[in-house]
């Protein structure tokens, strides 16, 4: 009698993770693998038109563009810390120097998405400039974790 009891909850538990998984495969409003953010988003935070919105479109296919450059180099100096486990040859100056091209790299993907965004602010208007402050604030707020304790 316990037996089936037990199968019943086993049965009625996989039947509601099957569900809740479908949903989540099959919701189209959901974003499963979001790769960089809808450029057209910024465009229309900040509400622009004409040459403005062509010369930021422009900013970002090529900020986008150099990002994910960057992007690789980090994932493939990152793999071949990772690797440096299994290799006993590597001493602890090497596998430093391996974590300074990862600083290094780092600090070009920062430096170039501040010079973007600077790029940015100087088309805006004073009052796009305030909705380009707002949206970035959000992302940060993504991005870091929960804001900081006043």
């Amino acid at each position: 009698m316990k037996t089936v009891k037990f199968y019943k909850i086993v049965v009625i538990s996989l039947f509601i993770l099957n569900g809740v998984t479908l949903f989540f495969l099959l919701n189209p409003s959901r974003d499963r693998h979001p790769g960089h953010p809808n450029k057209m988003d910024l465009i229309k935070q900040l509400e622009l038109s004409g040459k403005k919105k062509e010369q930021i479109i422009r900013l970002q296919d090529a900020h986008f563009q150099a990002k994910d450059i960057l992007m690789k180099r980090n994932r493939t100096l990152h793999e071949r810390l990772f690797h440096s486990f299994n290799d006993t040859k590597k001493d602890s100056s090497a596998i430093a120097l391996l974590i300074n091209d990862i600083v290094e790299n780092q600090r070009e993907i920062e430096q170039m998405t501040f010079d973007y965004f600077k790029k940015i602010d100087a088309l805006c208007t004073p009052e796009q400039k305030v909705k380009l402050q707002n949206t970035i604030h959000k992302v940060l707020s993504r991005v870091g974790g929960p804001p900081p304790r006043k």
